[in-house]
């Protein structure tokens, strides 16, 4: 994962982190439910299903065990999937 992306992770001050991911499309449904069925540790929304962009809702002390999911998704269903954004508390852009 992007080592700026996971320093500003590793203290999160906010009430939330959301995060987008970029996925092969083909298997942005897969990794969704896969993310939703590890006992809600994040909560899923696709943004833009074509381009392979999904949504990840997580509460800050939840992170350290998401990146552990999204390092073993990278290396055994999508190698191509990344985190190309950190959205914060921006609200306003996570709904757009």
């Amino acid at each position: 994962m992007d080592k700026d992306i996971l320093q500003k992770l590793s203290n999160p001050p906010r009430k939330s982190v959301n995060l987008v991911l970029k996925v092969n499309p083909k298997k942005l449904n897969f990794i969704s439910m896969i993310i939703d069925g590890h006992g809600r540790i994040a909560l899923p929304r696709t943004r833009v299903g074509k381009e392979g962009k999904l949504d990840l809702l997580v509460s800050p002390d939840c992170v350290q065990e998401l990146m552990l999911i999204l390092d073993d998704l990278k290396k055994n269903v999508d190698p191509s999937l990344e985190i190309i954004a950190d959205l914060g508390d921006n609200w306003l852009e996570a709904v757009i």
